[in-house]
C-alpha cells in the first residue's frame, strides 16, 4: 500500500475550504442523487461492487444506453464535492523559509515544519522520471489517471480476501494527498468511497491538464509533493536528506531509483533502519536490506521506462553501487539568537507560526556576517576560555587565532567567575543590527549551567543593569533640559543622600575628590556627581528622554521614578539592545532610529511580499546636546584625555595606525554582578560605512554575583572585548571625527568652579556649551565663582556654599572640608577617603576654614635702665600653620565672613 501523507501535512485550510465548495458541470442537476452516507455504512460487498462500477464506469465512459446515463449520474453525484481539478495549477506545497544574511548569500536558518524544496519539471532528471514511473505507475504517460487493469485486479484480490491491494496510479497519489475533501481522508472515513472519488478526481485531473504538458505538471506536482520518509517531504529534500545531494541532476541511477522506492512505504523501506557504520565510519546500507533490494528491482525494470536505457556495464555498476547515507544533519542555525528574533517577527508581518514554517519565503535580514563572526569570535574568547581547563583554554584561543595582544587581558578573567556575555552591534544610521549574540556559544550546551544558559537571548530578552555606562543617559537630560552644562561644578563627596535609610553610595575606589566639572565627571566615572546632577534635572525629565531614545525600563517608566536617585548611576534594568540604540542616538545627532533584522521578504515565486519601511526617524534629543555627550566620551578613548580608560578604549586601527575617534562608556553594577561597555564610532562621511554602535555586556545567567575574592570591573573586562570587536570590524575605514553641530560654542571658564574666570581664578580651561547658555550670557547656568569665599584676604574653596542640593547633605560636604584642610587620605564616617582629582595636587585653592592668628608685632627696643639691664626677650608667638598655598589652611570648622564674589570680578 502506498503511504498516506499524515493530516497534519496536509494543504491549508484556506486551501481545503476552496475545494470544498468549489463545483463542476458533472454535480449538476443529476437525475439519480447518491446518498453518500448510505453507501459508507453498508457492508463491504456494496463497496467493492461500488468500486468495480466506477471502474467500468471509467472504462466504458463512452456508452450510451440507460446503463450509460446511470453511470454518468454516479460520477455526476460522486463528484458533487470534489475540488476543481484545474486548481493544480495554483497548488501551493509547504516550503521551508529561508533567512538569508544582507548579501543574501549566506543561510542563517530554515524555518520549516517539512523538509520541502520545491523544483521545476525542468530542473528533474529524466533518469529520476524514469525511476519514478518504473517504481510508482508504468503506464503513467498514457493512462488517463488511472489504470484500470490494476483497479479490477485489485478489487478482486481484495474480494477474495487474500491481501488488501491499492492500484494507486501517480495521478491517484497526487489526488489523494491534495485534491480530496478531509472528510474522505480522516481515520475511520469510507476507504472505498474515498477510493471511488479518487479514481474520479485522477480523471478529471487528467482531462483537465491533457497531453505531455499535463503530464509534466503533474508529475512535477507528485515529486514535490509525496513523502519520502526520514522527514523529507519531496524528491529534491529527499536526496538531500539521504545523500547530501542539492543538484539532482548529480544522482547516480541507483541512487534515483532508491529514492523512486521509497514512498511505497516509507517508514519500513528507510535506508537509516538498516545503515551500519564502515570501517571508515560512512552509514552504508547492507545489499540485503528490503529498499536495496527495492532499488535494484527498480534498476532491473528501468528498460520499460520513457527515456532511460542502461547497458548491461551501466546496469551491473548501479547494482553494485553501496548505498551510503549522508547521515542526519542537526538543525544548526547561524546567528540562532538573531534567527530567532527575525521568526518573531516574521511572525507578525505573515500572520502567524503556520505561514512562516510553510510559506517558502525567502528572508533578507540587515546581518552582516562578517561582524557576526568577529562577535561570535570574541564572545567565545571572553565568556567560554577563561572557564575552560588550561588545555582546552590554550585550544579555543589558537582555533580563533586570537592575537598574544588580547592574551593578556582575556588570561585574566581566568577564575573571576563571569561565565557569560551578549553583544549587539547595529548601524545607528538605519538601525541595522549588523551583529547579535544574545549569550556566548548557543551551541555550547556541554557547558550549560546555571551561570551559563547558552540559549537565552540576554541581548534582547534579558534585562540588565547597566551601571555607569547609564549616566550619558543623565547628563544628556541635563544639557537638554539647561539644568547643567559640560562645565558645571558638582562636588564628589560621599553623602547620605537617604537619611532615613542611611544610603550612602561611593565611587568605585572609595575616594572623595571634592570639586569636579560634568566632562571630567562623566568621563571619570564619578559616581557621586551622577546622584547631584540627577537630584537637579530629576527623574521624570530623565526616564521621559530616556524613553525617547528607545529605552524601556524592566517595570515600565515607574520602576525608573521608584529607583530615586539610584537610577543616576544605573540600577534600573534595561534590554542591552535598547541601550545600544540609545547611544546609537547619541551619535545620530539626537536622532532615534529603531533597531530592524528584516530587509524584505519574498514570497516564493520571488516577488517581494514586504519591505522594510522607510527609517523612521525621531529627533529624540537635540543634535547639541547629544555632540556634548559624544565629545565628553570621546574621551574616553584618548588617552591624553583619560589615560586611565585611554589605554584600553583607544582605537589604533586608522591608515598608519591612526588613532580613531570613537565615543565610549563603560558600566558596573553592584558586587560585579553586571559589567558592560557602550560606544559608537563617529559618524561615517562614505555611506557606504555603517555608523557603528556597539553594546556589551557580561555576566552570568542567573545573575548571580561573581564568586571571587577580587571581582574584575568592566574596564578589565566589558571594554577590551568592546574594543578587540570594534577594533578588527572597523579596520580599514576611513577615519572620522565628531563635528559639532551650529548652536554649540565654547567659551572660557574657570577649571575649577565652572562659570565666568574672576580673581579666584588659578587656571582658565575651554568648554562646550550650548549657545546662549555659556558664561556671560543672559542664559548662563553656571554662577560665576560658586566654589569660592573671600576669607582670610584671598580666594578660598568653599565646598559647603557650592553644595546646592538639599541641607541635609551638608553636612557631610562640611566633614569633607574639615578632613580635605588636613590632606589626602583622610577616612571620613562614611567609609571614603580624602583625595585629588586623577593627575592633580590641588582641589583649586585652600579650603576654607579659620584664618590663622596674626604674628604680633616687635616692641620697639626700651632704653637702657638704670642699672643698665635688659628684659630678657620673649619667644615668638606661634600664629599656626598659614595660608595661601595648595591645601593650605588650618584646622577647624571654618568662621569669619564670607563674601560672595562679583560675577565679574
Amino acid at each position: 500500500m502506498h503511504a498516506r501523507r499524515p493530516s497534519r501535512f496536509r494543504a491549508s485550510s484556506t486551501h481545503r475550504s476552496r475545494y470544498v465548495h468549489a463545483r463542476t458541470p458533472l454535480g449538476r442537476h443529476h437525475p439519480y442523487p447518491i446518498h453518500h452516507h448510505r453507501i459508507a455504512r453498508g457492508s463491504r460487498v456494496p463497496a467493492i461492487l461500488l468500486t468495480i462500477a466506477i471502474s467500468a464506469i471509467l472504462v466504458v465512459g463512452g456508452t450510451v444506453g440507460l446503463f450509460g446515463v446511470a453511470a454518468v449520474a454516479t460520477v455526476g453525484a460522486l463528484s458533487t464535492d470534489l475540488p476543481d481539478p484545474s486548481s493544480l495549477s495554483e497548488l501551493t506545497f509547504a516550503q521551508p523559509t529561508v533567512v538569508y544574511d544582507r548579501s543574501g548569500e549566506v543561510q542563517l536558518a530554515r524555518f520549516q515544519r517539512e523538509l520541502r524544496r520545491v523544483v521545476a519539471f525542468e530542473d528533474v532528471p529524466k533518469i529520476v522520471l524514469d525511476a519514478t514511473t518504473t517504481a510508482e505507475d508504468r503506464t503513467f504517460w498514457e493512462n488517463e489517471g488511472y489504470d484500470p487493469a490494476a483497479i479490477l485486479s485489485a478489487v478482486a484480490e481484495n474480494a477474495s480476501g487474500e491481501r488488501e491491494r491499492g492500484a494507486s496510479t501517480i495521478t491517484q497519489q497526487l489526488v489523494r494527498a491534495r485534491l480530496l475533501p478531509e472528510e474522505y481522508m480522516t481515520p475511520g472515513a469510507d476507504r472505498y468511497l474515498r477510493k471511488a472519488k479518487e479514481i474520479i478526481q485522477a480523471a478529471r485531473l487528467t482531462q483537465a491538464f491533457p497531453g505531455d504538458a499535463g503530464k509534466e505538471q503533474i508529475v512535477t506536482a507528485y515529486l514535490n509533493e509525496i513523502f519520502y520518509g526520514h522527514d523529507a517531504y519531496g524528491v529534491a529534500a529527499a536526496a538531500r536528506v539521504y545523500f547530501g545531494i542539492t543538484d539532482l541532476a548529480k544522482l547516480t541511477p541507483a541512487q534515483a531509483a532508491l529514492l523512486a522506492g521509497l514512498p511505497k512505504s516509507p517508514t519500513s523501506l528507510d535506508p537509516y533502519r538498516y545503515a551500519k557504520p564502515d570501517e571508515d565510519g560512512r552509514l552504508v546500507v547492507p545489499s540485503s536490506a528490503p529498499p536495496i533490494v527495492r532499488r535494484d528491482w527498480i534498476l532491473r525494470n528501468l528498460a520499460t521506462s520513457r527515456w532511460t536505457r542502461l547497458t548491461d556495464a551501466q546496469l551491473k555498476q548501479a547494482l553494485a553501487e553501496p548505498v551510503v547515507l549522508a547521515g542526519d544533519e542537526p538543525i544548526r542555525y547561524n546567528a540562532p539568537h538573531f534567527t530567532w528574533q527575525v521568526r518573531r517577527q516574521l511572525e507578525a508581518i505573515l500572520g502567524g507560526p503556520d505561514a512562516v514554517d510553510t510559506g517558502g519565503y525567502t528572508v533578507i535580514t540587515t546581518l552582516d556576517w562578517k561582524a557576526q563572526q568577529l562577535a561570535e569570535k570574541w564572545l567565545a574568547a571572553a565568556a567560554i576560555a577563561p572557564n575552560l581547563p588550561a588545555k582546552s583554554y590554550r585550544a579555543l584561543l589558537n582555533l580563533y587565532e586570537i592575537p598574544a595582544s588580547d592574551r593578556a587581558w582575556i588570561s585574566n578573567l581566568r577564575g573571576k567567575d563571569i561565565h557569560n556575555a551578549s553583544l549587539v552591534a547595529l548601524n545607528y544610521k538605519n538601525g541595522d543590527v549588523l551583529a547579535y549574540v544574545g549569550s556566548a556559544g548557543y551551541y555550547r550546551d556541554d557547558l550549560r549551567s546555571p551561570k551559563f544558559e547558552p540559549k537565552y537571548d540576554a541581548a534582547g530578552d534579558g534585562a540588565r543593569q547597566p551601571g555607569s555606562a547609564f549616566k550619558p543617559i543623565v547628563y544628556a537630560t541635563g544639557f537638554e533640559k539647561r539644568v547643567i552644562t559640560p562645565g558645571t561644578l558638582l562636588l564628589d563627596i560621599t553623602t547620605k543622600f537617604a537619611r532615613r535609610s542611611n544610603w550612602a553610595p561611593r565611587d568605585a575606589d572609595q575616594l572623595d575628590r571634592g570639586p569636579v566639572l560634568v566632562r571630567r565627571a562623566l568621563q571619570f566615572s564619578l559616581n557621586i556627581p551622577a546622584i547631584r546632577a540627577l537630584e537637579r534635572i530629576g527623574n521624570e525629565a530623565v526616564a521621559d528622554q530616556a524613553m525617547a531614545m528607545g529605552i524601556r525600563f524592566a517595570g515600565g517608566r515607574d520602576a525608573f521614578l521608584q529607583a530615586g536617585l539610584s537610577g543616576a548611576i544605573g540600577t534600573v534594568e534595561v534590554r542591552p539592545i535598547d541601550l545600544t540604540a540609545a547611544y546609537g542616538t547619541l551619535a545620530n545627532g539626537g536622532q532615534y532610529i529603531p533597531p530592524r533584522m528584516i530587509l524584505e521578504v519574498r514570497g516564493p515565486d520571488g516577488k517581494v511580499v514586504w519591505k522594510a519601511p522607510d527609517v523612521e526617524v525621531r529627533q529624540a534629543i537635540s543634535p547639541q546636546s547629544a555632540f556634548m555627550v559624544s565629545n565628553i566620551l570621546s574621551g574616553n578613548t584618548n588617552p591624553r584625555e583619560n589615560p586611565i580608560w585611554g589605554r584600553k578604549l583607544q582605537l589604533l586601527n586608522g591608515p598608519n595606525r591612526l588613532r580613531r575617534p570613537a565615543a565610549a562608556k563603560t558600566g558596573t553594577a553592584n558586587d560585579a554582578r553586571d559589567l558592560a561597555t557602550y560606544g559608537y564610532l563617529a559618524p561615517p562621511d562614505d555611506a557606504s560605512i555603517p555608523g557603528l554602535a556597539v553594546g556589551i555586556w557580561m555576566g552570568n545567567s542567573d545573575h548571580s554575583n561573581p564568586r571571587t575574592r577580587k571581582p574584575v570591573t568592566s574596564i578589565d573586562a566589558a571594554a577590551p572585548l568592546w574594543h578587540a570587536f570594534v577594533r578588527d570590524y572597523s579596520r580599514g575605514w576611513p577615519v572620522t571625527d565628531f563635528k559639532a553641530p551650529a548652536g554649540v560654542v565654547q567659551a572660557t571658564i574657570d577649571k575649577w568652579s565652572g562659570g565666568r574666570p574672576g580673581p579666584w581664578t588659578r587656571e582658565r580651561i575651554r568648554e562646550l556649551f550650548l549657545a546662549g547658555t555659556q558664561p556671560g550670557r543672559s542664559g548662563a547656568i553656571d554662577p560665576a565663582g560658586l566654589l569660592y569665599s573671600r576669607m582670610c584676604g584671598e580666594w578660598r574653596v568653599d565646598v559647603v556654599k557650592a553644595e546646592t542640593g538639599p541641607a541635609g547633605w551638608r553636612r557631610d560636604v562640611d566633614n569633607w572640608a574639615d578632613r580635605a584642610r588636613r590632606g589626602v587620605g583622610v577616612l571620613g564616617p562614611l567609609g571614603s577617603k580624602t583625595a585629588h582629582f586623577f593627575g592633580e595636587g590641588t582641589w583649586g585653592g585652600t579650603i576654607a576654614g579659620p584664618c590663622p592668628k596674626p604674628k604680633p608685632k616687635p616692641k620697639p627696643e626700651e632704653p637702657p635702665k638704670e642699672d643698665g639691664g635688659r628684659d630678657k626677650p620673649k619667644p615668638p608667638h606661634d600664629g599656626g600653620p598659614g595660608g595661601g598655598g595648595p591645601g593650605g589652611g588650618g584646622p577647624g570648622d571654618g568662621g569669619g565672613a564670607s563674601p560672595q564674589p562679583s560675577p565679574g570680578g
